[in-house]
């Protein structure tokens, strides 16, 4: 199905601010000097998009946009329709969302709540409800979330209004107006992840936690999968796996992987949400055990052992009841381990 501009546009700007490739065909650049678009438009290749704060609307080349793309509290809209508020992720708990707003992670003090925040959804089951809105956006999603880094492909480019060309709007310069799109390539191609967030904070540290907490990509799953859920249903509901096991998993057990289907609480009953497509199947509470298990361990015959226990049953008869489990939702295109998408 073919994107409409409006989508188009929208999804061009996720891209932008996420670091996740494959929202459009190319990738998008954003330009601060609108003197630098004619430079911009040399670099885009077919299906990108080039972003121009305060750009000449007749020219037909580029999306406009005004505001502020990087002053917390205020506002960039693009292509005359698309608003959005920058706040900063410290002050996520205290506003109220009330159109799209970019969450930015760009301070120590933005950093260590994220992790803070992220280690208590996952030993308590709390969450911030701000970030669990459909209107929030996290932004460098990419560099959360381990996506795979592909140089050739630039998800994204960002131009200084000094000329200076950037790996995102607060990454590292691998150019300067006038280079061609082979030279950034080139320069590119040494980036490490951790790259995206250079010009605004020393990045390191912050791969060494990432790569520590590697349960965090699941977390952001966890934060998508509320928005499934609707809010008059959110404070009777709890995600199993976060400050809840149906078995009696621990940390020390890790988490699923974060394209794994998610199982709902809400008082005895059990749901499973397939995150991919939205689909809801209601579970009874040992197959809910089961799944819980399967997932994190992704490796049946282990879950079967620990999950038996649960379940009041011998480990064989766990074993069998897991593989009915995981053949059955698989017959309707789930991967219960979350390995195959």
């Amino acid at each position: 199905m073919k994107l409409s501009q409006q989508q188009s546009i929208a999804a061009a700007v996720d891209q932008w601010i996420t670091g996740v490739p494959g929202r459009i065909p190319g990738h998008v650049i954003f330009v601060e000097n609108p003197e630098h678009a004619d430079y911009a438009k040399t670099l885009a290749g077919e299906g990108s998009t080039v972003l121009v704060l305060n750009g000449d609307k007749a020219d037909g080349g580029i999306v406009t946009a005004s505001g502020s793309f990087d002053a917390a509290g205020e506002e960039l809209l693009v292509d005359g329709t698309l608003s959005l508020e920058i706040q900063d992720y410290v002050a996520i708990p205290f506003v109220n969302l009330v159109g799209v707003t970019v969450v930015r992670i760009t301070t120590k003090e933005d950093w260590q709540a994220f992790f803070d925040d992220a280690e208590e959804a996952v030993r308590s089951g709390h969450f911030v409800q701000q970030l669990t809105e459909v209107n929030a956006v996290l932004a460098e999603r990419g560099l959360l979330s381990g996506a795979a880094k592909d140089t050739l492909l630039l998800t994204r480019l960002h131009i200084t209004w000094d000329g200076s060309v950037r790996s995102g709007p607060y990454g590292t310069k691998i150019g300067k107006v006038g280079d061609s799109l082979p030279d950034i390539r080139v320069r590119a191609v040494s980036l490490r992840p951790e790259s995206a967030v250079a010009a605004v904070y020393y990045p390191w540290d912050i791969q060494d936690s990432l790569e520590a907490k590697t349960w965090i990509p699941r977390y952001l799953a966890a934060l998508d999968a509320w928005k499934f859920i609707p809010r008059e249903d959110r404070p009777t509901t709890s995600l199993v796996g976060f400050g809840t096991s149906l078995y009696g998993a621990t940390l020390n057990d890790g988490l699923p992987s974060a394209d794994a289907p998610f199982i709902l609480k809400r008082a005895a009953e059990y749901t499973l949400l397939d995150p991919k497509t939205g689909r809801l199947f209601k579970i009874g509470t040992d197959a809910a055990a089961i799944i819980e298990a399967v997932s994190t361990m992704r490796d049946i015959k282990v879950a079967a052992r620990v999950v038996a226990p649960a379940l009041k049953v011998s480990a064989d008869v766990a074993e069998s009841a897991a593989r009915a489990v995981v053949t059955h939702f698989e017959q309707l295109g789930i991967d219960i381990m979350g390995a195959g998408r």
